[in-house]
């Protein structure tokens, strides 16, 4: 009868696993606001970074709302684009410690909290811009943006309740 080689300790399974699950949403974080980046925000055309925060506001905005953010945000960070390339960066860092061999977890923990700061600072920066924004629109701009958001959430179903057996 042949030797079989230990099996490794439950523990380093589950880590294991819980590394290769974390990386996988990581990663698809990254894809999604990479390419968010690549491509202009559906098919209006309007090429409003969507990795800036505005979550439901993207719908409730008007094209001139549009266009005035993204003036602002030309004028307020000059930057903006060097960030991209940084973020791009960022990306590559990962899959460069994701393929190194003997892997590295170590690295691969520092690209990625590396990609995280950087988008925290973006996702602050956007909603600085838009609180900005909403501030000097007059009150009956806010009130439609208001109706819009309103409506916006009215559309969407709503989630479900895993404990409800839905």
């Amino acid at each position: 009868m042949t030797d079989l080689p230990p099996k490794p300790p439950a523990s380093s399974r589950g880590l294991r696993l819980a590394l290769a699950i974390s990386v996988a949403l990581n990663l698809a974080v990254a894809g999604v606001v990479g390419g968010a980046m690549l491509r202009a925000d559906g098919p209006r055309g309007d090429a409003m970074p969507r990795d800036l925060g505005f979550g439901f506001f993207g719908e409730a905005l008007t094209p001139e709302n549009r266009a005035d953010l993204r003036q602002r945000l030309r004028a307020e960070s000059p930057g903006f684009l060097r960030e991209r390339r940084a973020m791009a960066d960022d990306l590559r860092a990962i899959v460069t410690a994701l393929r190194a061999d003997p892997f590295d977890a170590a690295a691969l923990d520092q690209a990625m909290q590396a990609q995280v700061a950087r988008l925290r600072t973006r996702l602050d920066f956007g909603q600085d811009l838009l609180l900005d924004f909403l501030t000097d629109l007059s009150p009956t701009e806010r009130q439609a943006i208001a109706d819009r958001l309103e409506a916006s959430a009215e559309r969407r179903p709503p989630k479900r309740d895993p404990q409800a057996g839905n």
